[in-house]
Formats: structure tokens, sequence, C-alpha cells
């Protein structure tokens, strides 16, 4: 076998590589087009060296379980394989800069550096959930794309849950991993390696992203090695004095040569860094003086206080039901009232009228009355009415654009409706909101949080804002962070089903079991399932958190497929999401693609123009959905092939 990869590995007919991208001691990395999927991909092969060492079924196994690692911030797995024994990993080509190439353009601000740091901890932090240790973190493995760092090259990863104890993918004595940036104990051959030496490999990238070189810069690999063991790093102040002495010290702790001396886990890290997170965001907006009323035969809203009052009312209840949940029969029925008495009062008033719609068309779809064929022509005229009464109004906007995006399919008019909503009425939660919504599921998460985080402020007390705003972090993958808000909607409503919902994959997806059990059982009781409590309690104890999530969500996927035996999956009935939807977020959180993508399929049949809110708008990372070689075809039917990225 020769002693470096050819020019041309002999990999599977199926990939034309095309060229070489990078080469380093852990293999050779090569662009090529998946002629299957008709995609871009980066093949990784292994040099002889590291494959002699290797256990080819247990690489294989290996491969599998980091597979399934499905994260925003983290550059999945497609597949493996053996070609004539070059061992290789496939990946999706990231056309987009590492974090090396940044740093060959010069210093980087120290608010970009956070949330580099961050979005890596995001990403540590939920592969050590799942037993996973990356062992090479470093900037060549971190790219920035998408406004987010992505984490890639799980491909020499350990998985904890393989074998009676931690495993190495190399014989005994072989050192996996790159000099520079790796752990004390990595550098001793130790085989027992936990999440903690993922995170000294994080702090010498923080390092290095804050002093322009990594900790230890010695003449050769062997004095690299002795000074992770040995030396101390140079104050991260004496290269760049402006930085906090409070980040300066986080570094310091994750480059302690003892484990124990470093925090326990990359949940922790995000703790320690969102004091400094406050200047990392994208700025925001002054909002600008509200738009005069229109002129030209058009009236305003009147301004009778009466009227003023029963739409807040209305407006309210309608806030809070318009995810479906429990009570939200009686308290739509209530907010109805409340706008036909204002209608009746000020027969004009356009967002009186609007509101109205908005009520009578919740009720329809939810099946809270007649029914939406029956209400269509009722619906249709409130919403004309009001815009003849002022089409200057934001609320009209509004209500156009949540039809048009939770009902009518009209992705694009339902994004146009509601921008305008934003602009005409800068102070309506609401309007943020769904417009935030609408942007998360575009894809323009950053814009998105910018709105969440506006919706909040303007109706801080309104639960459905706080799980906006979570929602966009877990988009994000900040996972970790987006506790918070969904806690707050907790605070205001404790039996929210969507936020406990959340507040489950978030825990679990941040590292936080104990948190993460507590909010699953939870979120039992309110569903009325309280056997479950029972037996996940019980599991947690036996087997642990990720073997009693397991056991359960298999539960509650035989729960739901019994019910689509009864029922139609693809109605939307008490909220927007529908059964299919539960199921697909199940199955995603199995790792069952295959089968979750059957679901998506057959949800495209019924309502093609719903596809991008199936893939965006559920709690789920849609990318794994990319094994299944009908992914991309699907994509390419519905003209949505932005997201093959």
């Amino acid at each position: 076998m020769p002693d470096s990869p050819p020019s041309r590995p002999p990999l599977p007919s199926r990939f034309a590589v095309e060229r070489e991208l990078g080469r380093g001691g852990m293999g050779t990395v090569f662009l090529a087009r998946d002629r299957t999927l008709g995609r871009s991909v980066a093949i990784k092969v292994l040099p002889p060296e590291v494959a002699r060492g290797l256990d080819p079924e247990r690489f294989a196994r290996e491969i599998h379980v980091t597979a399934q690692l499905v994260h925003p911030n983290i550059v999945p797995l497609f597949d493996s394989g053996n070609a004539d024994g070059w061992l290789f990993y496939v990946m999706p080509f990231i056309d987009g800069p590492t974090l090396r190439a940044r740093l060959n353009t010069g210093a980087i601000a120290i608010a970009d550096v956070v949330r580099i740091v961050a979005d890596t901890a995001e990403a540590l932090a939920y592969a050590h959930a799942m037993g996973i240790v990356h062992r090479d973190v470093k900037p060549e493995n971190i790219f920035h794309y998408g406004g987010r760092a992505l984490l890639a090259d799980f491909g020499i990863a350990t998985s904890r849950d393989l074998g009676s104890s931690t495993s190495a993918l190399t014989a005994t004595g072989t050192i996996v991993g790159t000099v520079s940036y790796m752990s004390p104990e990595q550098a001793s051959g130790t085989r027992a390696l936990d999440g903690r030496s993922d995170l000294y490999s994080l702090g010498c990238v923080a390092y290095e992203l804050l002093a322009g070189q990594p900790p230890f810069v010695r003449p050769t690999a062997v004095a690299t090695l002795a000074a992770h063991l040995t030396d101390e790093a140079p104050p991260v102040r004496g290269c760049r004095p402006e930085v906090d002495p409070a980040l300066c010290a986080l570094v310091e702790q994750l480059l302690a040569k003892d484990p124990d001396q470093r925090p326990a886990d990359a949940s922790l890290v995000l703790e320690a860094l969102r004091p400094f997170e406050s200047g990392a965001g994208i700025p925001r907006p002054v909002p600008g003086p509200a738009p005069a009323p229109r002129v030209g035969g058009r009236t305003a809203p009147p301004d009778a206080p009466e009227v003023r009052e029963l739409v807040g009312k209305a407006r309210d209840l309608y806030q809070i039901t318009m995810q479906g949940g429990e009570g939200a029969r009686d308290k739509l029925l209530m907010a109805r009232v409340y706008a036909e008495k204002a209608v009746a009062l000020a027969p004009e008033s356009a967002i009186a009228l609007t509101t109205l719609a908005d009520i009578i068309h919740l009720l329809a779809v939810r099946g809270f009355s007649e029914g939406l064929a029956a209400a269509t022509p009722q619906i249709r005229d409130l919403r004309l009415r009001a815009l003849a009464a002022d089409d200057s109004l934001g609320e009209v906007h509004f209500g156009l654009g949540t039809m048009f995006l939770y009902w009518e399919d009209d992705f694009e008019m339902a994004g146009s409706e509601l921008a305008l909503a934003v602009e005409l009425s800068p102070d309506s939660a609401e309007a943020h909101r769904i417009y935030g919504a609408w942007l998360r599921i575009a894809g323009r998460t950053h814009e998105a949080l910018e709105h969440m985080r506006t919706a909040t402020e303007l109706a801080s007390k309104a639960p459905f804002t706080h799980v906006g705003h979570a929602d966009v972090l877990m988009a994000l993958g900040r996972y970790d962070e987006a506790v918070t808000p969904l806690r707050q909607a907790l605070r205001l409503l404790p039996r929210y089903d969507a936020a406990l919902e959340r507040l489950e994959m978030s825990c679990h997806r941040a590292g936080r079991h104990d948190e993460a059990l507590d909010a699953r059982r939870m979120l039992l009781g309110v569903r009325g399932n309280a056997d479950r409590i029972a037996q996940v309690t019980a599991d947690a104890a036996e087997h642990g958190w990720l073997v009693a999530r397991e056991q359960d969500l298999r539960r509650e996927l035989a729960d739901l497929l019994a019910r689509a035996e009864r029922e139609d999956a693809f109605e939307d009935r008490r909220s927007t999401r529908q059964l299919a939807d539960k199921i697909i977020i199940v199955l995603a959180e199995l790792g069952e693609w295959t089968q979750a993508m059957d679901w998506v399929e057959r949800a495209y049949h019924r309502r093609p123009g719903r596809l991008r809110r199936v893939l965006n708008d559920l709690p789920y990372d849609h990318h794994g959905l990319a094994r299944d070689p009908r992914y991309a075809r699907l994509l390419r039917s519905a003209g949505i092939e932005e997201l093959l990225a």
C-alpha cells in the first residue's frame, strides 16, 4: 500500500472526485460530486498510518454512531466506507471559510470570537450529551457559514457508548489529533478521553483567535506535545491588552492541565460566555416614526376608548391561542364576543374588522366552528372591509400575512404582508413575532432573532413571544441560551405544551440531562401521560437519561402511529401542527431519517406549499433527511433547492 493517498483515491463510482481541498496529518480531503444525489460533497480519506491502526468494522460502527449527530452547528456525516483498503467518510461540502482562513486575514473582533467559541461550545455540548468526543477541535475544522460557526470532521470521534469503556479508533499508543490543539491527556496517549479534552482544544482555539497564535508554538511536534504536558501558556493580554480579564480567565481555565480544573462540561462554558455576548449580535435597528394615516377617502380607526379596550382584549386572547393548546376553544369564543362588540360599536374600524376576521378564521381551522369552507366568505368580506377602511394599518397586513403563512401556504405573499405589517406597526409584538417566524423559516435566522427580541420587549407577558425567541435560538444551535426564554414562558403559562416540548429538547441538546428529565416529566403530565412519567423516571434511574429518553420517544411514536391509523394525520386540527408533524419530530429525535422522510413526502403530496414549513418550522434539524436520496429530488420539485446547502 502506498504511503500517501493517490491523487484520485479509489472511491465508489457514485463519487466523481474533482480536486483536493486540503491535506493534514489526519487525512486528505477531496471535493467530489455525488452523482446519485446531485450535490457536492467533501470526502476525507484516512492516511495509511491511521488506517492501519483501525478495525474497519469498529470504524464503521463508530461512524454510524457519529452520523446520528444532527445539530445546526455540526457538519453532519453522510456516508463512510472502505475502498480497496482506503477508509473514508463523506461530509457535505461547506462553501465557506474555515477559521484558519479567517485567521490568515488578520485579527478577529472580540465579539466575533465570543460568538464563534459559543457556537462551537453549543456543538460540543450536544455531541458530548450524545456520548461523542470530537478529539480534533481546531481552526481547520470550524467553518463560518450562514452567520454561524460549524464544527466539522467528527469522523475520528470516539463514542463513549461503544464498549464497556471509552475507546479509541486507533491502536494502543497511536495519538489522533492535531498537536497544537491537543489536550495533555490526549498528548500522553490516554485512551479514556471525555468531553473535557475537547474543552481544552476549544481553549487552544479561543486563545489563538484572541492572541493570533496557538498557546504553544514550538519548533517540532514533539516539543509542542511536551509543552501541552508541562508548560503554561503566555497570558492572552500580553498579546492583546483590550481583552476582558474575565474572558482571559475563562480561556486559562479551559487550558488547565488537570481535566478536573476545567469546566465540567460545555454548557458551563456557554454560561460563562453570556456576559460577553451583549456586543456580539447584530446591531438593533432604531425604529422610525410610525407612518401618518393615509388620506384620500380612507378613514383611520376610531379612537373611542371602549373600542380600543374591546379590541385589546380580543387580541390578547387571540395571541395566546394561536398555537392551540388547552382551553383554546373557550378563549377564542370569548375573543370573538369582544371583537363582534367592537365592530358593532365602530363598523368602519379596520383593526376591529381584521381582529374579528383573524378570530373567525382560527376558530374554523381549529374545527371549533362550522368549518373553513362555510366561514371563508365572511372572513374575506371582513378583510376587504378592513383594507377599505385603512390599508395603512399594520394589523390588517399582519392578519393577511398570518393567513398566507399558516393556512394558505403562500410563503412569498406571507413574507410581503408581514414585512409591511412590521413597517406600518413597529410597536406590534404580534407582527414582529410572526415576521420573525417567517424569517426563520426562510433561513434568515439572525434577522429573525432581532424581531423575536423586539417582540419579547414589546409583549414581555405574552408567553408565545418568548417561545418564538427560543425557536430562533434553537435554529441557531444555541440550545443552552434558549432555556432562559422558555422558562420565562412557563412562568407566565405553567402548562404551556410548546414551551415544555422545546425546553426538554434544549436541555437535552445542551447536555443538561437532569433538567431535560424534569421537563419531559412535566410535559407528560400536561399531556395526561401519567403512566409514562413513572416509566421514564424508572428508566432514567436504571439506565441513564439517554436510554430513558429514547425508550419514551419510542412509546410516544407508537401512540402517534396508532392515532394516525384512526384519523387524518395531515389536517391542522387543534394547532398549526399536524399529527404528521409530530410523527416527523419524534422520528427525527430518534434518528430514524428514512421513516421521517416517508412522512415528509406524504405531507408534501397533500399540501406542497407547506413543505418549507415542515422542514424549517418544526423543532428539529431537517439536514438529517439529506441522507435519503428522495430529499434532494423533493426539494428540487418544490423549487426550494436552496435548502440543500
